[in-house]
């Protein structure tokens, strides 16, 4: 397989991934999300709602941002392997973090990219390892954190006054309804930021599970769909077939009967999930239908980190002045999802029709290696 060919079938899935993590997060952007976690309040969805909320729960939450971290571990693996000088990587993580607190404060508190530059510079004490040994450790940090969570769900629940909740979300809602940027950013910072930058001892542990097992698929060359290496994902893809439906399967009963192990199941799930869906598409990327509904996926999918970020800064710009804010129910919050995306997707082709890589990504690399870079193609025959 050309290298080119591969690179497609990689920004595929990452496009893929893009879609599952705008799913997940458009509640974040019309709702008041945040507090309603962080008061373990689960709103009463009813009808068509409570259909999306659970498919949400089954098939989105947790499932798409392991398949994110993944490619980005293997990402790692792609950029040394080029011969860049750990400096120069090193440098490229700083401005990403940069990148991530700048939208983190001024934006959206579901950042993630700075817990991902933060945790990449660990990536460089594994990448002289052995395969194995990073394979071991991959399972075994998700092991260690889904220990964890286990042990947290037998925890006594947290409990609040109704009328503690209650000021604070008229709070949060008449700030975000009402206030001017400048108030909302101060607001922000002591409600929203400090709160999630304290939250990374516990979110890098995940996080660098899945860059590990990216970085295993690097250094095994599996990325690369040869004859053999479709035998190996053929096996995970079987492995997953029948581990996955088992956990989705106790998600949906903890649903209605045991609701304070929801998070364990689901992030188990979305072990399984993961795999299947990226083995999925591995496997069945050269069948003509399959290839046909997804290879549009790769616009999206070559300028992740700027549809990324546009994501949530057009969307929450969008819900606020236009006094959507809390205003938009889980089945409409559905549909501009699919239809916000759609845009990304015919936005994306044509911007790379005339540009050799999306905005972001090319202010990266001019900070990174303090050169300029071709920016606009030479569309002239």
């Amino acid at each position: 397989m050309k290298a080119q060919e591969r690179i497609v079938l990689i920004d595929v899935i990452r496009g893929f991934a893009l879609l599952g993590i705008l799913l997940i997060n458009m509640k974040s952007y019309y709702s008041p999300a945040f507090i309603q976690s962080l008061y373990g309040i689960t709103p009463n969805v009813k009808g068509v709602d409570k259909i999306i909320h659970i498919f949400y729960q089954t098939f989105i939450q947790m499932k798409f941002y392991p398949i994110f971290s993944l490619l980005f571990g293997l990402s790692f693996y792609l950029f040394l392997r080029k011969g860049f000088h750990v400096i120069l990587y090193t440098r490229r993580m700083i401005i990403l973090f940069l990148i991530g607190l700048i939208h983190l404060i001024f934006v959206w508190y579901g950042d993630i990219l700075h817990v991902y530059a933060l945790t990449s510079i660990l990536l460089l004490l594994f990448y002289q390892v052995s395969s194995k040994s990073i394979l071991y450790w991959g399972f075994a940090l998700l092991a260690v954190y889904h220990i964890f969570i286990s042990w947290n769900s037998y925890l006594p629940i947290f409990t609040i006054e109704k009328n503690e909740y209650s000021d604070m979300l008229s709070t949060y809602l008449s700030i975000y309804k009402q206030g001017s940027y400048f108030e909302w950013v101060l607001y922000r910072m002591n409600i929203e930021v400090i709160p999630v930058l304290l939250q990374f001892p516990f979110i890098f542990v995940p996080v660098l599970a899945w860059f590990l097992l990216g970085l295993y698929i690097g250094k095994e060359g599996i990325y690369e769909r040869t004859p053999s290496n479709l035998i190996r994902v053929k096996l995970w893809w079987k492995i997953s077939l029948i581990v996955a439906p088992v956990f989705l399967s106790l998600s949906l009963l903890t649903h209605i009967f045991l609701p304070g192990i929801l998070y364990l199941l689901s992030s188990l799930s979305g072990i399984g999930l993961t795999i299947l869906y990226i083995t999925s598409i591995y496997i069945f990327f050269d069948h003509p239908f399959v290839k046909k509904v997804l290879y549009p996926l790769r616009y999206v999918g070559r300028m992740s980190l700027s549809n990324y970020l546009f994501q949530s800064i057009f969307l929450i710009s969008f819900f606020r002045i236009f006094d959507l804010y809390n205003n938009i129910s889980l089945s409409e919050g559905f549909i501009i999802t699919i239809l916000f995306f759609l845009i990304q997707l015919i936005v994306s082709k044509y911007w790379l029709a005339y540009f050799h890589q999306g905005p972001i990504e090319w202010i990266w690399r001019f900070f990174s290696i303090k050169k300029f870079s071709p920016f606009i193609k030479n569309t002239e025959k």
